[in-house]
């Protein structure tokens, strides 16, 4: 059985996961009581995962999965309508959720910081030839792609940076 969360909440693409930003905005904007994690690294790691617990806000559950285990999580039993707000390190763990049977409809890029190969695109938000490539396939498949750091900012689709990139 497959859902579709976008109703449900945000995924977001965010290489710090959750950091003052989230905490502060996106939580509170979207009234979120459940952040879900999905990285293979975090997933592995038990003191990043009590540092995540600890960064998020009181009363809300942060849930840490492998990238098999958020498959299964995000698209395997009915989830309630609690907002989620699924934090991703990249945007090829999002192509792998969506190949995989998590269908969501919107995609927020809000965090891919400078590296080598990777270019600024908008803000902070830096991405590789690689990471566009994804993101375009993505698109091509109906996900609005959208850069936006905090709420209240203007939201800017993919689609409308491309032809500068």
């Amino acid at each position: 059985m497959e859902h579709d969360i976008a109703d449900l909440g945000l995924v977001r693409i965010d290489d710090r996961l959750i950091h003052g930003q989230v905490v502060a905005n996106w939580v509170k904007v979207l009234r979120s009581r459940r952040i879900v994690i999905v990285d293979d690294d975090v997933a592995a790691d038990s003191f990043m995962q009590n540092v995540m617990r600890l960064a998020a806000p009181p009363g809300v559950t942060v849930e840490v999965y492998s990238l098999q285990e958020g498959i299964n999580v995000l698209k395997g039993k009915p989830l309630q309508a609690d907002k989620i707000l699924v934090l991703l390190k990249s945007p090829q763990v999002a192509e792998q959720l969506y190949r995989n049977g998590v269908h969501f409809k919107v995609l927020n890029v809000g965090g891919l910081g400078a590296a080598p190969g990777r270019r600024p695109v908008f803000k902070s938000i830096s991405l590789s030839d690689e990471e566009l490539a994804i993101l375009q396939r993505l698109v091509d498949r109906g996900v609005e792609v959208t850069l936006q750091t905090v709420p209240g900012e203007k939201k800017v689709s993919l689609a409308s940076l491309l032809s500068r990139l």
